[in-house]
């Protein structure tokens, strides 16, 4: 199997690693909800049509794990919460998360950056995934922006003169 994930190391506080691995075709999505659920998974699955860039969820990441207060029950769920601009935590997570019959996903996880076990665990949940993986270079192909841009509340204005990844991030980074 190709494991052509995308890897950066978070904040040097955290002593993180966040790895992603964009797919498509996936046939067992119910199956890793349900995992991911039941917190036999660690990692969290995002609808991949709502990242204009993985720098997109590095900045959630990075904010998950360096503030002082969680408002979810995870790490993973703090993720999508911290993606979505708005502080009601059901809404972040069903607008962010995907569904059952959810075809495309990032699959998102998070290694210790002196666990060497780790790396085996995120390649474990990765090949879960029974679907098509995708470079992640072709994340911005799969990207909605017309839902993006609704999301985030981004005008024609704001589109037409400040780069998309600059307004989502500035929206990520000022929630409260």
């Amino acid at each position: 199997m190709n494991m052509a994930y995308y890897a950066v190391e978070l904040d040097p506080s955290t002593g993180k690693t966040l790895k992603m691995q964009l797919y498509e075709n996936v046939k067992n999505t119910m199956d890793l909800r349900k995992q991911i659920m039941n917190g036999e998974l660690q990692c969290t699955i995002i609808k991949p049509e709502l990242i204009c860039d993985p720098f997109q969820v590095v900045i959630a990441a990075n904010k998950t794990l360096t503030s002082k207060k969680q408002t979810t029950k995870s790490v993973f769920t703090e993720i999508l919460y911290n993606l979505s601009p708005s502080s009601n935590i059901s809404q972040s997570l069903s607008k962010f998360g995907v569904d059952d019959k959810s075809k495309g996903l990032l699959v998102v996880t998070l290694e210790n950056n002196d666990d060497k076990s780790d790396a085996e665990i995120s390649n474990n949940i990765f090949a879960l995934v029974k679907g098509d993986v995708l470079d992640i270079s072709e994340l911005g192909c799969t990207s909605d922006i017309r839902a993006i841009r609704k999301i985030y509340k981004i005008s024609d204005v704001e589109y037409h003169s400040v780069d998309l990844l600059d307004s989502i991030v500035s929206r990520i980074a000022i929630k409260e």
